[in-house]
């Protein structure tokens, strides 16, 4: 006989959410959305427990008072829906609190992830009872099997506390030594895209350069082999290990591969380094793939967190930044400025007539060109520079060590690389031109945010005015009217 369905608790859903998760959940699963009054005496009747799901706009607005006493409550397992962007999502999840977060909009995959992975850590912690039951009949085992729960516990809380997938890979690195001997652990999840299949490879800071094509061919072949593709594009993010000891080229009988999995095709893999990978015996092998499994839901929050981040702080259309992320990202240049006593330069770049183009060629066209210069800032500009889209056909670039006369320079080139480019759209082609203002401000000098971008502002409006398609800075301007 089967064990009966684990209720599942809605905690004040609203109507959309509530209607997405009855959508989504198999049909022997009835969720109950309850008030937080109602909930709490319906968690206290159930024993057995079950799944919360709750919103992360409810959770921001609970006192702490009924936060504990939900949580009070060990038998349900929590899981946190994004329903807004919001930063303290990450403080959220930190807390150990809740096994999952789902992002909106909700799906039938991403249900069905959240189902299985609460299924999986129940048995996982039927295993550790079991595991505890059979140390105390045997003895003997008492001191390995310890050491068995203790990394177990150690791996699933710390990969709960945060949702940067480089720290959850350091942090597993340093819990798997726990277990075995480990020279190192290294990562490779992979995606498709556009019907091409890429994939961001973990490796230690430390490696030897000398090493590192070969151990980006073995994650490469890795990848092929579980993703069933061939892998057209990687990029490669370091991973800061303690005692890292990967010295030597891949040998196979050294390595324990660990795929990660959520449903039914792994979308990663682990490879951990040890001089143990031949002698595992199957204690070993069971508790390694329960930490995998775990894992798995660790990691996918981490990477599919970062795209929400990503989206969040990036202009829609154009794909790059935002005028909230820049906003951001001024201060902190500010403040580093006056920190190092650098020079600073601020850009603002406003397409000429733009309207024009809307009205003669259509919104579409208006579009392809925004999206356009987009690539001809990111093309063009140092990997130091900041470019962001400021609102409409504006667009605004932070320029850190860098003199006015310096940024002036930059500005005529993407001038004169707007200028000369043809924007092709239904057979019909344009160009068009753009007007600069250009603001900087000298080390030593306190200059806030507001009176840096004001300046290039004023900068940008004499461009305008003496006739556009030209740049114009805020200090030769100041210093023509002087004179």
């Amino acid at each position: 006989m089967n064990a009966p369905t684990r209720p599942c608790l809605g905690l004040a859903l609203s109507s959309e959410l509530a209607s997405q998760l009855e959508g989504y959940l198999p049909r022997t699963r009835v969720l109950e959305n309850r008030s937080l009054s109602s909930a709490q005496k319906y968690m206290s009747k159930k024993t057995q427990g079950g799944l919360v799901f709750i919103a992360v706009s409810t959770w921001k607005e609970l006192a702490p008072d009924d936060r504990e006493r939900l949580i009070a409550h060990k038998s349900w397992q929590f899981m946190l829906i994004a329903d807004q962007y919001e930063p303290d999502a990450l403080e959220y999840m930190s807390s150990g609190t809740f096994l999952t977060l789902m992002t909106c909009p909700l799906d039938r995959a991403k249900i069905s992830r959240a189902l299985e992975q609460a299924e999986e850590v129940s048995n996982m912690y039927e295993d550790i009872f079991l595991m505890a039951r059979e140390i105390s009949l045997e003895r003997e085992l008492l001191t390995r099997k310890n050491e068995q729960l203790a990394f177990l516990n150690q791996l699933l809380t710390r990969a709960s506390q945060t949702l940067d997938p480089a720290v959850i890979l350091a942090n597993c690195a340093e819990d798997f030594a726990m277990l075995l001997d480990v020279g190192t652990v290294l990562g490779v999840f992979w995606t498709e895209n556009e019907g091409q299949t890429e994939a961001e490879l973990f490796l230690p800071g430390t490696l030897p350069h000398a090493q590192q094509a070969e151990w980006i061919n073995h994650l490469l072949s890795v990848a092929a082999r579980l993703g069933k593709q061939e892998v057209r594009g990687y990029q490669v993010s370091t991973l800061e290990l303690k005692d890292c000891k990967a010295g030597n080229p891949p040998e196979l009988e050294e390595l324990i591969t660990l795929p990660l999995t959520l449903g039914l095709e792994p979308f990663g893999a682990l490879v951990i380094c040890s001089q143990d990978a031949s002698k595992l015996g199957q204690d070993r092998l069971r508790i390694l793939g329960s930490a995998a499994n775990h894992l798995a839901l660790a990691m996918r929050n981490g990477l599919e967190f970062r795209k929400t981040k990503a989206r969040a702080d990036h202009d829609g259309l154009t794909r790059i930044s935002n005028r909230h992320h820049f906003d951001i990202r001024l201060r902190e240049e500010m403040k580093r400025h006056q920190r190092h006593q650098d020079e600073l330069s601020l850009m603002m770049i406003d397409l000429d007539y733009f309207k024009s183009v809307n009205d003669t060629y259509g919104h579409q066209a208006g579009d392809m060109v925004l999206q356009e210069v987009g690539k001809i800032l990111n093309h063009m500009l140092r990997e130091s520079d900041f470019p962001a889209r400021y609102g409409g056909e504006e667009f605004v670039v932070i320029l850190p060590q860098t003199r006015e006369d310096q940024a002036w320079i930059l500005a005529e080139r993407l001038r004169s690389q707007i200028g000369q480019t043809f924007f092709s759209f239904q057979k019909k082609r344009f160009r068009v031109t753009a007007s600069i203002g250009i603001a900087g401000i000298k080390p030593c000098a306190l200059t806030p945010p507001e009176t840096l971008l004001r300046n290039a502002d004023m900068a940008l409006y004499q461009a305008k005015t003496n006739g556009r398609n030209m740049v114009c800075c805020s200090a030769i301007e100041k210093a023509q009217a002087a004179h």
